[in-house]
């Protein structure tokens, strides 16, 4: 990840009030959806869109906001 994405995702991570173990989660969590196939649109590399990490985060912490 580039260093503009992982602002990006701490920010998602800061939306929803995520903590420091949970933040790192999401991380793991991302690069293992990546690895499965279900990729970002965002670009090439296959990196989430803002809305994409937003519906992510809802995923991983299973909460619907």
């Amino acid at each position: 990840m580039a260093k503009a994405d992982i602002a990006q995702v701490n920010a998602a991570a800061r939306e929803f009030r995520m903590t420091r173990e949970e933040r790192i989660g999401f991380g793991v969590y991302l690069e293992e959806c990546k690895a499965a196939g279900v990729r970002g649109s965002k670009n090439a590399r296959g990196d989430f869109t803002w809305d994409e990490l937003l519906e992510k985060a809802r995923e991983y912490l299973g909460r619907d906001r």
